[in-house]
C-alpha cells in the first residue's frame, strides 16, 4: 500500500485538487491519502471530509512537523508519500518519486524542483535554499540538491531510520539528515513545481533560522570532527586581530603595553583548541559507536 500524508492549515484553494488527481491504484498498490489537519477554519475540513482521503486532526497544534510526524505515527504502510497541499506539487507526479522505491533502487526519494513556474520560489527562499543544501553537500559529502523539497516518498525501512523532532518546516531536513546519518539510499528525481494557492506560511527569517539551526545539530551528530573543526577555525580567526595587535604592540615596545589583546587572544585560541579537541574525541566516539553496532 501506499500512504500519502498530506499537512493542512487553510489550504481551502489547493488541497481539492491535490486530493482529486492522486490515482487510486499504483502499480499494484493502493493509494491512500490522509489530511492532517492542523485547525484550519477556511472549510479545508470540510472539503476533506467530503472526498475519498481520510481526516486525522493534528493533536500538537504549531507546525507542520507535528502533523506529519502524528500522520506517520497513526498509518502503517510500505510506502509513504509527503506532499504540500498548497497545489505547489502535482499529484499526478506521484509515480516519479514511488517508482525508486518500487524498483528497489533507493528508500528515500526526495522530488528536486527542476521545472519550477516563474516567481514559485520567492529569491529570498531560492539563495537559502541553494545555500542551504550547499552547507549539507559540504559538511556530510551527500549529494542532495533540494533537501527542503516537500514532495518526498520513503519506504517503512527509511521511516524506522527517521528521527522527527522538528515542529514545523524544519521536518524536511530533519529526515533528509537522518537518512543521510543512517546511509539510507537516497536518490532525487526531478519534477514540476508551481505558484501555491493561497497565502505562503513559510516565514523567511524564522523558518530560515529553523532550518539553519536543524542543519548545524544534525551535521554535528553525522560528522562530529567537521562540525567541531570548523566551529574551532572561527574562534582561531578572531583571535588573529588581537595577536597582531599584542605581537605589534611588544615588537614596538619591547614589553606588553596592553594586555587585553594578548588575553583576548589567548581565550579565543584555548576555546578553538577546546573545541577541535572535543571534535576529534567525538568522532572517535562515533567509530566505537558504529563498530558496536556493525558487530
Amino acid at each position: 500500500m501506499i500512504s500519502v500524508i498530506i499537512p493542512t492549515l487553510n489550504e481551502c484553494k489547493g488541497i481539492e485538487h491535490v486530493i482529486e488527481d492522486f490515482p487510486r491504484e499504483y502499480r499494484g498498490h493502493d493509494v491512500e491519502l490522509y489530511v492532517v489537519d492542523g485547525g484550519s477554519t477556511d472549510g479545508t475540513q470540510e472539503i476533506v471530509e467530503g472526498s475519498r482521503a481520510e481526516l486525522i486532526e493534528q493533536r500538537l497544534k504549531g507546525g507542520k512537523g507535528n502533523g506529519v510526524e502524528q500522520g506517520l505515527n497513526e498509518v502503517n504502510s510500505e510506502i509513504y508519500v509527503m506532499i504540500d497541499a498548497d497545489g505547489t506539487y502535482n499529484p499526478k507526479e506521484m509515480g516519479k518519486v514511488v517508482d525508486p522505491l518500487i524498483d528497489e533502487k533507493a528508500e528515500h526519494v526526495i522530488g528536486k524542483r527542476y521545472n519550477r513556474s516563474k516567481d514559485a520560489i520567492p529569491k529570498l527562499n531560492l539563495a537559502g535554499n541553494y545555500l542551504f543544501n550547499l552547507a549539507v553537500r559540504i559538511s556530510t559529502d551527500a549529494e542532495v540538491y533540494d533537501m527542503l523539497s516537500g514532495y518526498r516518498a520513503f519506504t517503512d525501512f527509511s521511516l524506522r531510520h527517521t528521527k522527527l523532532t522538528a515542529p514545523g518546516f524544519g521536518i524536511e531536513t530533519e529526515m533528509t539528515l537522518s537518512a543521510v546519518e543512517n546511509k539510507v539510499p537516497i536518490e532525487e528525481v526531478n519534477i514540476d513545481y508551481s505558484q501555491r494557492k493561497g497565502e505562503s506560511k513559510l516565514n523567511p527569517v524564522s523558518d530560515g533560522w529553523r532550518i539553519m539551526s536543524t542543519i548545524i545539530w544534525g551535521v554535528r551528530d553525522i560528522n562530529p570532527l567537521k562540525f567541531f573543526t570548523a566551529a574551532s577555525s572561527i574562534f582561531f580567526v578572531l583571535a588573529m586581530y588581537p595577536s597582531y595587535l599584542a605581537i605589534s604592540g611588544y615588537l614596538s615596545n619591547g614589553k606588553i603595553v596592553d594586555l587585553a589583546p594578548s588575553l583576548i587572544a589567548s581565550v579565543l585560541i584555548i576555546i578553538g583548541l577546546q573545541m577541535l579537541i572535543f571534535g576529534m574525541i567525538s568522532d572517535q566516539v562515533r567509530r566505537n559507536e558504529k563498530r558496536l553496532s556493525q558487530g
